[in-house]
Formats: C-alpha cells, sequence, structure tokens
C-alpha cells in the first residue's frame, strides 16, 4: 500500500509531506550537481545583511568607500538598491551551513504554490501526479536554477501563479487561504521591485477582461491581489521612511530609468541640449555616457562600471533626484522615441531566455569575502563548487531547459490546438495569465533594464509547466465514464462545473430526463 493511502495518516499531513518532497524535487538537483547553492552578483547585496544581522559583532565584507565627491553623502539607506523582501526571507538561513537550506526552502515555496495552480486548473488531486510535474519541472526547466540561486527571481512565476489561484478560486477558499495568498503575493511584490509593476499591468488586464465577459472577477481581483499591492506598497514606502527619511517607494528608481534611457539614446540627446543651460552633474561627462565594455552594455556601463557616472558620483541625493529630472524630462520631450526604444527592448528580452551566461563568469570579490566569512566548511564547499570553478554545465543546462521548453510549446499546440472544445475553462484561464505574465515580464525588465536572458529566463518555466497542466487535465476527462462526457449546448462537457469567479448561475451536473421529455432533473 502507498504510504499517501495508508489510513493512519491523515489527510492533511500527506499534502504537507507531498509538497516538502516536491519541493526537494524542484531545489536540491542543480545544488546537488553544483555542490553549493548557486550565487549571482547581486547575492551578497541580498544576504550579507541578514548575515549582519545575525552577527553583529562581525565586520562586514563591505563597506562604502570614503566619500570623495564635493556633492554630498552617499544615502544611508541599506535598501537604496535592494528591497527588503528577500532578505527577511534569508534570515532563518544566514548562519553557518543554514545557507544550503535556501535553495530546499525555494523549492518547498515553490512547490506548495504549483500546488495550489493545479488544484485551481481542476487537475486531479494525485500525489503521484503532482510529484511527477515537480520533478519535470526540477530536472527540465528553469525553475530549477532559480530556486537553486540566492537571489528573488524565482519568485517572479510564482507571483503570476498566485494571481490565477486568485481569479480562478477566491470564492473557495477558506480565510486561511486567502491570508496565506494575500502574505506571499505581498512578500513576492516587496522582494522585487519588478512584481509590482508586472501584477500592475496583469490586474488591468484582467480587469478590463472581467468588465467583457465576467464582473464577478473584479471582486477576486480587488481581495486578492490589488490588496496586496496596497500592502506592498505601503511597506516599501514606510521601509525608505524610516531608512532614509524619504517616503517612496524606491530611492534607485530614477536612476536606474536614467540608466535604460541613456542606453537606448533619448537621454543621452536631451542631456545635449539640455546642458547648455542646466548644470547637472552628468553634463561633464557627456563624452562617455555612451561608453560600453566587455560584459557591460551601455546601461550597465553607467550603473556598474568602476568608471561609470554613478561609481563616479555615488547615490547622493543630488544626483539621484537630477536623475529623476533628466529621465521625466527625457520622457516627455521624446515620447515616441521613448515608446520606441522600449518595445523594441521588450520584443528583444521576450525571446531572450537563456540561462544566464554569467553562471561561468569569475567569483566577484564581494562574493567571495561574504563567504568567507561563513566557517571554513561552508567557504571550502563554495570554493570547491563548480560554478566558483568556472565548470559548471551551462550549455548542457541550456540544451535540456530548450528542449523542455520546445516539447512545452508543441503540447500546447496539440492538446490546446487540436483538442480545444475539450479544455476546460480554468485551464484557457491559465494559459491566458501566464500568456500575460511572460509578455508583461519581458516589457517591464525590457523597458526598464538591459535585455538579459535571466530575465525571461526566470520565467519561461511557465510554458512547460501549462503543457503539463494541459496533459494532466485532458487526460483525466478522456478518464471520465461515457456517461459525463456529453456536451451541452454551450460546448462545455457536462459535469464540469463552472469554477468559482468564471461564471454565474447554480453549477449544473450530468442528470437523465424523467417523466416528461422536457424537463431534466439535475442534481444540487
Amino acid at each position: 500500500m502507498r504510504f499517501w493511502n495508508a489510513s493512519w495518516i491523515s489527510p492533511a499531513l500527506i499534502n504537507v509531506l507531498t509538497i516538502i518532497l516536491a519541493g526537494v524535487l524542484i531545489g536540491a538537483p542543480l545544488l546537488v550537481l553544483n555542490g553549493f547553492p548557486l550565487t549571482f552578483d547581486d547575492t551578497p547585496g541580498y544576504l550579507e545583511p541578514a548575515f549582519n544581522i545575525l552577527h553583529r559583532a562581525a565586520q562586514p565584507a563591505w563597506t562604502p568607500p570614503p566619500d570623495l565627491s564635493p556633492h554630498g553623502l552617499p544615502s544611508s539607506n541599506i535598501f537604496f538598491l535592494r528591497p527588503f523582501g528577500y532578505m527577511l526571507f534569508l534570515l532563518p538561513f544566514a548562519g553557518g551551513w543554514g545557507v544550503w537550506l535556501i535553495p530546499l526552502a525555494q523549492g518547498i515555496l515553490a512547490a506548495a504554490v504549483l500546488r495550489a495552480a493545479l488544484t485551481a486548473a481542476g487537475a486531479p488531486e494525485r500525489p503521484g501526479l503532482f510529484l511527477g510535474i515537480a520533478a519535470v519541472l526540477g530536472l527540465t526547466t528553469s525553475l530549477s536554477l532559480h530556486a537553486a540561486t540566492i537571489m528573488p527571481d524565482f519568485l517572479t512565476g510564482l507571483a503570476i501563479l498566485l494571481v490565477y489561484v486568485v481569479v480562478v478560486r477566491w470564492p473557495a477558499l477558506t480565510a486561511v487561504q486567502r491570508l496565506l495568498t494575500v502574505a506571499a503575493l505581498t512578500g513576492t511584490i516587496v522582494s522585487h521591485l519588478s512584481h509590482l509593476a508586472i501584477l500592475g499591468g496583469i490586474i488591468v488586464l484582467l480587469g478590463l477582461w472581467a468588465l467583457w465577459h465576467d464582473r464577478a472577477m473584479l471582486r477576486s481581483l480587488a481581495w486578492g491581489v490589488l490588496l496586496p499591492m496596497v500592502l506592498a506598497a505601503g511597506l516599501l514606502t514606510g521601509s525608505n521612511l524610516l531608512t532614509a527619511g524619504r517616503p517612496v517607494l524606491s530611492e534607485s528608481s530614477p536612476v536606474f530609468l536614467l540608466a535604460r534611457l541613456i542606453g537606448d539614446g533619448p537621454a543621452r540627446d536631451y542631456l545635449a541640449e539640455a546642458c547648455r543651460s542646466r548644470d547637472y552633474l552628468l553634463c561633464g561627462s557627456l563624452d562617455s555616457l555612451d561608453r560600453s565594455a566587455p560584459g557591460y552594455v551601455t546601461s550597465d556601463y553607467f550603473l556598474w562600471h568602476p568608471d561609470g557616472a554613478r561609481r563616479r558620483f555615488g547615490d547622493q541625493p543630488r544626483f539621484v533626484a537630477e536623475a529623476a529630472e533628466i529621465a521625466h524630462n527625457t520622457i516627455a520631450s521624446r515620447p515616441a522615441a521613448v515608446a520606441a526604444h522600449g518595445l523594441a527592448n521588450a520584443a528583444g528580452q521576450f525571446v531572450e531566455f537563456q540561462p544566464d551566461d554569467t553562471l561561468n563568469d569569475p567569483v566577484k570579490p564581494l562574493t567571495r569575502r561574504l563567504f568567507s566569512r561563513f566557517p571554513a566548511s561552508v567557504y571550502g564547499a563554495f570554493d570547491r563548487s563548480l560554478q566558483t570553478q568556472q565548470r559548471f554545465p551551462r550549455d548542457g543546462l541550456a540544451l535540456v531547459q530548450d528542449l523542455s521548453l520546445s516539447l512545452g510549446i508543441l503540447g500546447l499546440a496539440a492538446l490546446g490546438l487540436g483538442r480545444w472544445r475539450r479544455v476546460d475553462g480554468r485551464v484557457w484561464m491559465l494559459i491566458l495569465v501566464i500568456g500575460m505574465g511572460l509578455t508583461l515580464n519581458a516589457v517591464v525588465t525590457g523597458g526598464l533594464s538591459a535585455v538579459h536572458d535571466r530575465y525571461q529566463n526566470r520565467v519561461i518555466w511557465l510554458v512547460p509547466f501549462a503543457a503539463l497542466v494541459l496533459l494532466a487535465t485532458a487526460r483525466s476527462r478522456d478518464l471520465l465514464p461515457a456517461g459525463r462526457t456529453g456536451r451541452t449546448g454551450s460546448g462545455q462537457p457536462t459535469g464540469w462545473n463552472t469554477p468559482p469567479g468564471m461564471g454565474t448561475g447554480t453549477p449544473v451536473v450530468a442528470g437523465r430526463l424523467s417523466g416528461s421529455p422536457s424537463l431534466l432533473r439535475t442534481a444540487r
């Protein structure tokens, strides 16, 4: 007898154990392959504050250099570049061997959201099916890469799926489930600012769809998605008010937007004209704003290169204020050029979804110094990892992900288009929300940052997931008894109730004629 059928195990415990096992299948493969959690250049920015909170007596791995600029001190806001949410998530794991648990915790969180999405889509509630889907995602898609990396990018696809759960199941969720959903969505937003823009776009598009098709969905969107966005905006604003004295969502957003506009060109054109009458800090650097270098496109050179403008002027209030003014004036004076570049960037980002090409780059000094503060055994594992030794099989991983994506697209085409009349409305809604999420992720990241593979790679796993859901639900409907596979006049298979939030009226299940042929007896 299978363990999940044992009478001495409660269904709730079975569900928890299944999610934990699925999370291991998602988070462990690349952790084991690499020999250590994967890192990125931004990892110290998230993990170091958590480490410092747990080790107050320890010296920080990195401290800002003394200010050499006459324009004022740099911002003292520790959340200037990155919001606080993911740092709080890392806090329980920021000491000793706890760092090894980060991919597993991220995998378990992903598994919980996947389970909720599968339930919303009407997939069979079978542990074996769920574990099989988790194994496929963990071994063949980009979800495993981001779950194994100490970065908040794994949350983007989960946020999109949580919106889908809200749309389809909000009226059916218990009070506890609703609170957990709101908390989870709020957490994803305060972990990465791009999520606020992506979810904002999704709620607008779904709101328009609901006005046309199902106005009852508006209430679900308001409570399940808009409320977390408002809460997250309040938390982000409050954190910046407390740490920097400024009630803003992000102090650094104007600088990043300006970098994008400089990289595209409109801001350089604006500055060439404005500097005739204005005294911006950047006016003395007009001849270097178009620079790039190996590994640094123009916008990244502006932000991150040691000779870039941001490093030269620091994050001083005057520089940040001027960045906001320049960005605003550039958009106001050149809206067509900005829009054209934004669309081109979004289109380019949409098709750039390979694993990040920096996976085998030499480890940055800040990353090495951070892990050198951990116990010697942890640092030794970090130093021996394939990534640190620049031997991580990035090309092989890309090949596997490409194959999985190709099969996912073929599966969607074969099952979705070939048998579209038999696809349940809940699954069509999943495909719709995922399509919105993929598009908006490309628009937001391509429009506000440079085009990099990792931005679209963080959500491209949703395509194979949608194909697996379509396969699971299509097969389950094929196995229905013959008496429940007929069609009603509306084209919907009988016996499949319209899920909450996607229609109105009393659900009707299969029945039979009795007495007068004009009377249909329905079960209630």
